[in-house]
């Protein structure tokens, strides 16, 4: 099956499980499987010595200080669709491939950031917790409960995620949407329906909901901070699913505390998992969600088929459909000669 030869299968270390167990399975047919659940650094450095291959899931690192006795080592591949888990540089150094997942989380990262923005307009929380402390029936009109339909929606980053978020909103609430990316041209925007805006403070000024799917990279990371909220609107809400450091959670406290902004919706967060307790449990005015909105079933069985696929393709000297770092594959591809 490899270019291992033809008595040993390749050893492939999971580092913090695998999403389904169907994919798991496979893998073990044509590898040695060691998985780590909760390993300490030191522990997947040593892992890795002896690994041709490794799949890991946030929050475990590969990074250089990992990677040092890594020498047999082809392809590290994301369990989910970043690489915030892998130094990509650091495995370029180390003439390992990487290898990610996009695509599988669209649809239901979208139908998440749909299912807050619904439950923060219709203020689904605040509606429980009247009708739980009695007398609920008497202060119905006082909910503020509010309709989406109609109403402006900022799209910040039209990838994916951003543009099938674009397509229901328009379809289904006949939502006006701006879109802020710089690194797409506005053809892409009109194409969905949406205005492109070269500004983001003008999007953040004139919508209703303000959702975030932006990559994360130097330009993004905290692009949402204080000057930013203030900006928005008093009635507005913001919402991300995409990458916790691209909002500044401070910031967002702060706004929400002093109500600069009606709401939010977090499936992210700046430091991953959330600290317990933390200060943002108390706000009455955000709705929190443990990093799940890419995470269903559908979803995770083909985030897991995805990464064992490249994984075993890289181990047979093919190239891995998703590669983040192809410069480096005839180097990586190089080492299974080495191993045969």
């Amino acid at each position: 099956m490899t270019s291992q030869g033809a008595g040993r299968k390749p050893t492939v270390v999971l580092v913090g499980g695998i999403y389904h167990s169907d994919a798991d399975k496979v893998l073990r047919q044509h590898a040695t499987v060691v998985a780590l659940e909760q390993p300490a650094p030191l522990e997947i450095a040593q892992a890795l010595t002896r690994a041709d291959a490794a799949i890991v899931r946030y929050p475990h690192l590969i990074n250089d200080a990992v990677l040092d006795g890594a020498n047999a080592l082809v392809i590290v591949a994301s369990s989910g669709r970043g690489t915030d888990s892998i130094d990509v540089d650091a495995c370029t150094a180390h003439g390992v491939a990487v290898a990610n997942n996009p695509g599988y989380g669209t649809v239901p990262v979208s139908e998440h950031a749909i299912a807050m923005m619904l439950a923060l307009s219709r203020n689904l929380i605040g509606s429980g917790k009247a009708l739980r402390s009695g007398g609920a029936w008497d202060k119905r009109t006082q909910l503020d409960v509010r309709d989406i339909n109609g109403r402006t929606l900022g799209i910040v980053g039209l990838g994916l995620i951003g543009s099938e978020m674009t397509r229901k909103c328009i379809a289904a609430f006949r939502m006006k949407v701006l879109a802020y990316d710089p690194y797409v041209p506005k053809s892409k925007a009109s194409a969905l329906g949406a205005t492109m805006v070269e500004d983001l403070d003008e999007l953040l000024a004139r919508a209703d909901f303000v959702s975030m799917h932006p990559e994360l990279n130097d330009a993004s990371r905290g692009m949402i901070g204080e000057p930013q909220l203030r900006r928005m609107q008093r009635h507005a809400f913001l919402i991300n699913t995409s990458r916790g450091k691209i909002v500044r959670q401070d910031a967002l406290h702060k706004a929400l505390a002093e109500h600069w902004i009606r709401g939010a919706a977090l499936d992210v967060f700046e430091d991953e998992p959330l600290a317990e307790p933390s200060p943002l449990w108390d706000l009455e005015n955000l709705i929190l969600t443990p990093h799940v909105a890419g995470l269903s079933g559908d979803a995770l069985r083909e985030l897991a088929e995805s990464a064992v696929s490249q994984v075993l393709q890289a181990l047979s000297g093919q190239r891995p459909k998703h590669l983040v770092n192809p410069a480096v594959w005839d180097a990586a591809r190089a080492r299974l000669a080495c191993t045969a």
